[in-house]
């Protein structure tokens, strides 16, 4: 698929190594001209150093031919106008990212009236991702599936776990809820496991199931974390504001602290249930003097990783329930190893979006079996979830009689509200919702899931 991405930050590169990857055609856009030859060395892409709002860049660009463009610049404004032009152009879908509070409440317009295929708000959807990971704490990392009713969670297991060395058929015979282990991560390693795989001490792993069950699950391993009230945010940006209105929102008690004064007060007129406080959140004194450890979560959220992860690992030593960092550039392991087990990433979010957009645009059959799309530890697993199609060839024969592919799981089956995992004699049906989770191959259909 021909796709051009305008703007090369943080998000147009993250996008553009992972469409790469799907073996897309890519053409990048950006004003600065030592980015765009740094990408294209990188990534093997084509190149145009130019305005990706002229039409001259755009025609260079092949914005006549395209299939998709992505406007991913630091302007909204740009970004709304490259995609009208481009379309105008005649490529036929478009993405802009949008990060103005401003512009929220006209997302339906720019979609339905301005014909822009898709709007990514990267800090919308971080803080949305946060305040799920801490209306449910117990969780290093979740992830929603089927509207909600099924949930992937990323667990570690600790030294003290019982469930260390234990093979998983023997950890199915001993918990009681109702959960299926479908990856997990040992060091730089992933694994889609099998009956006789053994977990070992620190091994993370991701389970599937409802939230009542996961919880059951996490009670039983001593994982099990208390619900969070007291909640601590470092930095006033962009998505530590969504954050502290969702989170006002539902009853928590909220301080931010953001050192900029005019954003402290743009901050408090605007979040008026939000304990608002102006100081350099990174400074142990203030921290102390403002009672972190009377919380019982905090989120480091400034602009620089390295401030972040320092926020984060003070807090970890503190005690506190639920330490969430926000980082642009990070290694999983590494930040593992040093105790940082919940980190979100605003680059890493949007792109499962954009990518999920791109798989279903993408699909041979030319309709969208895709619902949701995560990328998971650090992007070496995939969890997808589709919607069997009629006719598909597929349905209603056993499990046991389908050759599926290695290395790769059948998380669940959601069928009229009901929750399945799939056993030798249970089949898929059509309008199920399929959770398939697999590493090291990309799956755009439930057909590829098939030798």
């Amino acid at each position: 698929m021909n796709i051009i991405i305008v703007g090369l930050g943080k998000l147009g590169i993250t996008m553009t190594k992972q469409l790469v990857a799907e073996g897309h055609s890519i053409t990048v856009v950006d004003t600065n001209n030592e980015k765009v030859t740094s990408i294209v060395d990188t990534y093997d892409v084509m190149g145009v150093w130019g305005n990706g709002v002229t039409c001259e860049t755009l025609e260079t660009a092949g914005a006549a031919k395209a299939k998709l463009i992505i406007a991913a610049t630091a302007s909204d404004e740009v970004n709304i106008l490259c995609c009208l032009i481009a379309n105008k152009m005649g490529t036929e879908n478009t993405i802009a990212r949008v990060r103005n509070p401003d512009y929220a409440a006209q997302m339906q317009f720019l979609r339905n009236e301005l014909g822009i295929s898709m709007i990514v708000n990267p800090e919308y959807e971080t803080a949305n991702e946060i305040s799920r990971i801490i209306r449910f704490p117990s969780a290093a990392n979740l992830d929603s599936f089927a509207r909600g009713k099924i949930e992937i969670a990323r667990v570690r297991i600790h030294s003290d776990n019982i469930f260390c060395n234990m093979p998983i058929y023997e950890i199915r015979k001993k918990c009681k809820a109702k959960v299926l282990i479908c990856a997990v991560q040992r060091e730089e390693d992933v694994y889609i496991p099998s009956g006789d795989f053994v977990l070992r001490c620190d091994d993370t792993i991701s389970i599937t199931g409802t939230r009542a069950e996961i919880s059951h699950f996490m009670k039983q391993t001593g994982v099990y974390k208390q619900k969070i009230k007291n909640v601590m945010i470092i930095g006033g940006g962009r998505i530590a504001y969504y954050l502290a209105k969702l989170l006002s929102d539902t009853g928590r008690n909220i301080k931010l602290i953001e050192q900029n004064e005019n954003r402290c007060y743009e901050l408090a007129d605007t979040l008026p249930d939000v304990t608002v406080i102006y100081g350099d959140g990174t400074d142990q004194d203030i921290l102390d003097e403002q009672g972190l450890e009377f919380q019982d979560a905090l989120v480091s959220l400034t602009g620089i990783d390295e401030e972040n992860i320092i926020v984060s690992m003070y807090a970890e030593s503190k005690g506190i329930n639920k330490v969430i960092t926000k980082v642009n550039r990070h290694s999983f392991s590494i930040l593992n190893d040093i105790g940082l087990e919940t980190v979100v990433s605003p680059q890493i979010v949007a792109g499962n979006l954009v990518t999920r957009y791109v798989r279903a645009l993408h699909n041979s059959a030319g309709n969208s079996q895709i619902q949701t799309l995560y990328k998971l530890v650090g992007g070496k697993v995939e969890a997808a979830e589709f919607i069997v199609p009629e006719d598909a060839g597929y349905e209603n024969v056993p499990f046991r009689d389908l050759n599926l592919l290695p290395n790769l799981l059948i998380g669940c089956i959601i069928r009229n509200g009901k929750i399945i995992f799939p056993g030798g004699d249970d089949v898929m049906k059509a309008h199920d919702s399929v959770i398939v989770v697999t590493a090291g191959r990309i799956i755009e259909d439930l057909h590829d899931i098939f030798v």
